[in-house]
C-alpha cells in the first residue's frame, strides 16, 4: 500500500475512532451526577490524552516507508 493511501486510511480510521471515543465518553458521564469541577477537569484531562493511546498501532503504520515491514527495521 502506498504512502499516501496509508494516510488517507489512517486518517479516516483516526476521524472515525474520534467519533465513537467522544460519544462513548458523552454517554457514560452523562450517566452519572457531575463532579467536582477539580475532579472534572482532571478526567477530561486524561480523556484527552488517552483518546491516542488505542491509536498508537496506526501510527506507526502510517509512518512506515511503503514496502517495508515489520521485520526488517
Amino acid at each position: 500500500m502506498g504512502l499516501r493511501t496509508r494516510k488517507f486510511v489512517g486518517t479516516l480510521t483516526i476521524f472515525l475512532w474520534m467519533i465513537v471515543f467522544s460519544l462513548t465518553i458523552m454517554a457514560v458521564m452523562g450517566r452519572f451526577e457531575r463532579p467536582h469541577f477539580l475532579i472534572e477537569i482532571l478526567l477530561y484531562a486524561g480523556l484527552g490524552f488517552g483518546w491516542i493511546l488505542p491509536l498508537k498501532p496506526v501510527f506507526v503504520w502510517m509512518g512506515k516507508a511503503p514496502g517495508r515491514d515489520a521485520t526488517h527495521k
